[in-house]
């Protein structure tokens, strides 16, 4: 399930090389096991809503050397991110199995992909790994029972440790149990707002999104912790002040912030109308009434051409101050890039 030794050899050697592994943890709490801290931020923007728009709707392929790289039967790809680990270029891709929830770490360099490892996460029940998102050098990701659909684990992994021979495992784990489909966790967001983490996470077909905030301490303090704070439900969402009525089963969610700590959300959905990518401001003011927390400001309909948004996508923050979309197929390894329009 791996390239050849070659191209492993020489892509891990070259990564691994300045990094501290982190390869411990315990439910709810974060703990460091190496010198320094990565960074815990995305770049905040000036106009999140202008950068949305600015994306193009045509996309750039990616040339996907694919080889002899096999995933596990069963299931497909859920979710996808680009990051920087180790300084160099990957795309992180999130799956589901017959068996395990897995990621897949693909390198980038110019316009190719090179997938160079698969890390498995859970085994049964937990084999669904869906929507996640970078932030910084963590990823969050939600791994559920899929077939129960009535438990799932939000795991913080720090991104050094896809580069490890060890299964990777959470520097934070949020455990979740409760009713049929409210407790899954297909779709997760983070982002750093008002110095302390923000993480949704969206159930099954984001019916319901679960608002957690942590305290104030970091990733890396024992004494770290989500609290629940609150769940919304779309069925009761007042959308009055909606740019239009629509809602969808979004199978990713990512969270921007712009440089007035506003937080913004970004769905990504197949529906009739095509690949949409739906883009809400979170009012998380203490006076604004929950049926308001979410303020829909937009839809954009993406030309999808070897990809499409039921299966894996995801935003990328640029340091600059731009937006990426990210798409990738159903089970074929197929990449596309979604990049701001020359003029902007």
């Amino acid at each position: 399930m791996q390239p050849t030794k070659p191209q492993l050899i020489r892509w891990l050697l070259r990564a691994l090389a300045p990094l501290v592994l982190i390869t411990a943890s315990s439910q709810m709490t974060a703990h460091s096991y190496g010198q320094g801290r990565p960074v815990d931020t995305n770049p905040v923007l000036d106009d999140v809503r202008a950068a949305f728009k600015s994306i193009s709707l045509t996309p750039r392929e990616l040339l996907c050397k694919q080889r002899d790289f096999v995933i596990p039967a069963g299931g497909h790809f859920q979710g996808i991110q680009q990051a920087q680990i180790g300084g160099h270029l990957f795309a992180i891709i999130s799956g589901s199995s017959d068996t395990d929830s897995y990621l897949v770490l693909a390198a980038l360099e110019d316009s190719t992909a090179q997938p160079v490892s698969l890390k498995r996460l859970l085994g049964r029940p937990f084999k669904h790994a869906g929507g996640f998102q970078v932030l910084g050098g963590y990823l969050a990701v939600g791994i559920e029972d899929n077939d129960a659909k009535d438990c799932s684990k939000i795991w913080i992994l720090e991104l050094s440790q896809l580069l490890g021979s060890e299964r990777p495992r959470p520097i934070v784990e949020v455990e979740r149990r409760g009713a049929y489909k409210r407790a899954t966790a297909g779709a997760v967001g983070i982002a750093k707002y008002s110095g302390r983490n923000l993480l949704l996470v969206a159930t099954w077909d984001s019916e319901t999104i679960d608002i957690y905030t942590s305290n104030d301490k970091t990733f890396g303090d024992s004494a770290f912790e989500f609290r629940l704070r609150e769940i919304w439900d779309a069925n009761n969402a007042d959308r009055s002040d909606w740019s239009d009525q629509h809602y969808a089963a979004y199978q990713n969610i990512n969270l921007v912030v712009d440089k007035k700590d506003r937080v913004f959300m970004v769905g990504f959905a197949r529906t009739a109308a095509g690949n949409v990518a739906d883009i809400f401001e979170l009012k998380l003011g203490e006076s604004v009434p929950i049926s308001e927390r979410f303020e829909k400001l937009g839809r954009r309909t993406f030309d999808c051409r070897k990809t499409d948004f039921r299966s894996g996508s995801g935003l990328y923050i640029t340091d600059s101050g731009k937006l990426l979309i990210l798409s990738c197929g159903h089970r074929e390894f197929a990449i596309e890039r979604f990049e701001p329009n020359v003029m902007n």
